[in-house]
């Protein structure tokens, strides 16, 4: 069961207010991880675009992460294991 937290509920009540998180590329996060594949979702409004949302799915162990929890052992970058 996966849970949102308050403030991803809060902001999806609030049209159109977005947040985002910046993520050093030397951080360990899923979300720098070549195994983690990151969800869109269609954007609010008149032009089509998708927008990243903080989830995703990690393509080597087939479930769902989120973007910036704990990495795995696994953990790999483009350049090689960190």
């Amino acid at each position: 069961m996966a849970m949102t937290a308050k403030v991803e509920n809060y902001l999806n009540t609030q049209r159109g207010m977005t947040r985002s998180i910046c993520v050093d590329r030397s951080e360990r996060a899923c979300v720098n991880c070549i195994w983690f594949e990151q969800h869109y979702r269609e954007n609010r409004g008149n032009i089509r675009m998708y927008t990243p949302i903080s989830s995703g799915y990690c393509l080597l162990h087939e479930q769902k992460k989120g973007a910036l929890t704990q990495p795995c052992k696994d953990f790999e970058t483009k350049e090689g294991p960190a």
